[in-house]
């Protein structure tokens, strides 16, 4: 009887090797004591840090940074402290792009607290975490995570770190001391020390000689976080366009409403209830959503469920934020919590989409959009290609 030839028409053809996940052949490596800031005195002025330029490693996942802050005797603590320490900060990929910031240090905690990194996500009731203005020996302590990978199971996001003469830069500009604490006593002193999360180049085949991926999914995908804002006058109805991050998927966005004084207490107590709407392009995505049913949502995705806001306190039950909303499309996978998500449910925009957000609000202040996006893989021609992200599905 005669053989059937491959349909390919290569008989005796081999069917080609798919390569094997790029985390089989690498691991992750944390690397201390890259980064120092040495002291810093914290007083009446600003002072920028030294910046940070990043050794070449492999692929980076992101950075730890550990803030101590000593010398007071005496000091009442402010609603944004100790996160307000910093006045700015923001990292700059080898273009001196940022990609993440610029933005003040409570935006970075929120950024922690909401962006869906870690299990345990909230940095003001982590165990080491304190913030006091009577110990001399310790007025705070706090750790931040800048996110480079968005997740960790693919692992999709990280950035190629592998010339030292093209660095990404991490750069901090200090806050001034009323910011962090009132009517103190002694000297506020700042020590700001950096690690690096990454995985090293990955070997090229494992030991049964298949071969393994040598590069993330989607490499070159990178997410950002960035922020604007929207004056608002004074009280009354709101029916304003919002433009920050247009023109790529959003992975998150968060609202925080400031009044005139900057007090978020107050934004919490002027935000609109119920949300009229929120209208993308010609669809609705909220329509008359209630403040408190909002409260509740968060509550549940991200299992902060202590009634009080603002909570600093270690090994406390995290609760919401004062005047901070959030909408997630990054939890479409297990339980529902964010930062376990597909990429599917991404919401993709293009430069000029419509993004209404429409609101009876209490007072004047300010309106503050902090939006994390992804920006995929292949140059800004690719910024509506969320196939590499998804993995084809």
């Amino acid at each position: 009887m005669a053989t059937r030839a491959p349909a390919n028409g290569k008989t005796g053809a081999a069917p080609a090797v798919r390569p094997r996940s790029f985390l089989v052949g690498t691991q992750e490596v944390i690397e201390g004591g890259d980064y120092d800031s040495g002291a810093v005195t914290i007083d009446t002025a600003p002072h920028s840090l030294t910046p940070w330029s990043l050794q070449a490693t492999g692929w980076l996942r992101g950075l730890w940074l550990m803030f101590v802050g000593t010398g007071l005797t005496a000091g009442t603590v402010t609603a944004d402290g100790p996160f307000s320490v910093i006045g700015n900060i923001e990292l700059d990929d080898v273009n001196n792009e940022a990609i993440f910031g610029p933005f003040d240090g409570y935006t970075a905690f929120i950024a922690n607290k909401l962006g869906g990194y870690q299990f345990a996500d909230d940095p003001a009731t982590s165990p080491i975490f304190t913030y006091t203005g009577t110990v001399s020996t310790n007025n705070f302590t706090f750790a931040l995570w800048i996110p480079l990978e968005i997740v960790n199971r693919d692992p999709l996001g990280p950035v190629a770190s592998v010339n030292n003469t093209a660095s990404l830069t991490l750069k901090i500009t200090t806050n001034i001391l009323s910011n962090v604490f009132t009517t103190t006593t002694g000297t506020l002193s700042l020590r700001v020390t950096g690690t690096q999360s990454y995985y090293f180049q990955p070997r090229k085949a494992d030991k049964m000689g298949a071969p393994i991926q040598g590069a993330p999914p989607a490499a070159g995908t990178t997410q950002y976080w960035t922020q604007g804002s929207l004056a608002i006058a004074g009280s009354g109805t709101i029916n304003s366009q919002l433009i920050t991050g247009l023109g790529y998927p959003w992975r998150q966005y968060m609202f925080m409403l400031r009044d005139a004084t900057g007090s978020r207490s107050a934004g919490e107590t002027n935000w609109p209830d119920p949300l009229t709407g929120l209208k993308f392009e010609a669809n609705m995505l909220l329509t008359n959503y209630a403040k408190k049913l909002w409260q509740l949502n968060m509550a549940q995705a991200y299992g902060y469920t202590n009634p009080t806001a603002d909570v600093r306190t270690a090994g406390a039950t995290p609760g919401k934020e004062n005047g901070v909303y959030t909408l997630n499309w990054n939890k479409d996978f297990a339980f529902r919590k964010p930062g376990s998500e597909t990429r599917r449910t991404y919401l993709v925009t293009s430069p000029g989409s419509n993004f209404i957000f429409n609101g009876n609000v209490g007072g004047a202040g300010n309106l503050y959009s902090i939006v994390n996006y992804v920006a995929p893989g292949g140059g800004a021609q690719a910024a509506g290609n969320t196939v590499g992200l998804t993995g084809g599905q």
